[in-house]
C-alpha cells in the first residue's frame, strides 16, 4: 500500500473522495477549475455559463465518488461531464434529455476523443499561470487577446491604450512566454509557439 501511495501522489486524494471528505472535492477544485473553465468557455463562450457547468461537473463527481478508482478517471469524467453540459447549451431543448442521460454511462464508457481535449485544456491552464507573472499592462492585453478573444481595437479602447501600445505590449508578452516555454520543455515551446504565431 505504501508503494503505491508513492507512485500516486492522488492515492490520499481518491480514498478521501471515496471516504465522503470534502477537502478532497477542494483539492480537485483547485487542480482542475481553471483549465475546465478554459475547455467550457472554448464551448458556450459566456464566463457566466462556463463557470455554472464546471460547479456542476464537480457537483456530479462528488455524487459518483464511490466510483472512482484512480484520479485519471475522476479528470476524465470532469472533462467529458462539462462537454456534455456545453453540448446541452448549445443543442436545442428537445436534445437536452438525452444528454442527461450519459452521465452515468461515463463511468463505464469514456469518450475516447476525451484525452486530446484535456491536454490542450492543461497546456492552456499552464499559459494562464505564466500570463499571470506578466507585468500588469502585458498580462491584461495578453489575456484580452488569447482568452478574450479581443481584437486590437477593442483592447485599446478596453484599457485606454494606443493601438501601437496595444501591439508592443502583446508582443512583449509573447516573447516572454516564448522563452519560459523553451526553457521548461521542447513539445510545450513548440505547441505555444504554434499558438502565439496564430494570435
Amino acid at each position: 500500500m505504501q508503494t503505491n501511495r508513492h507512485l500516486d501522489p492522488y492515492a490520499d486524494i481518491i480514498e478521501a473522495l471515496q471516504a465522503g471528505e470534502e477537502q478532497a472535492l477542494d483539492a480537485l477544485f483547485s487542480q482542475y477549475n481553471r483549465s475546465l473553465l478554459y475547455f467550457a468557455k472554448s464551448m458556450v463562450s459566456s464566463q457566466e455559463v462556463a463557470e455554472e457547468i464546471v460547479s456542476d461537473s464537480f457537483v456530479k463527481v462528488w455524487e459518483h465518488r464511490t466510483s472512482f478508482a484512480t484520479i485519471e478517471k475522476v479528470k476524465a469524467f470532469l472533462f467529458i461531464t462539462t462537454k456534455n453540459a456545453c453540448l446541452n447549451v448549445v443543442k436545442s431543448t428537445h436534445h437536452r434529455q438525452f444528454f442527461d442521460y450519459e452521465v452515468a454511462a461515463l463511468l463505464e464508457n469514456p469518450d475516447p476523443n476525451i484525452h486530446v481535449q484535456i491536454v490542450k485544456a492543461e497546456l492552456m491552464q499552464l499559459i494562464y499561470q505564466e500570463v499571470m507573472k506578466l507585468p500588469a499592462k502585458q498580462r491584461e492585453v495578453f489575456r484580452l487577446s488569447y482568452f478574450e478573444d479581443f481584437n486590437t481595437e477593442e483592447i485599446a479602447q478596453q484599457l485606454g491604450m494606443s493601438v501601437a501600445a496595444v501591439f508592443t505590449s502583446r508582443s512583449r508578452a509573447a516573447e516572454a512566454l516564448r522563452l519560459v516555454f523553451k526553457h521548461k520543455h521542447k513539445l510545450l515551446y513548440l505547441l505555444v509557439l504554434y499558438g502565439l504565431s496564430r494570435g
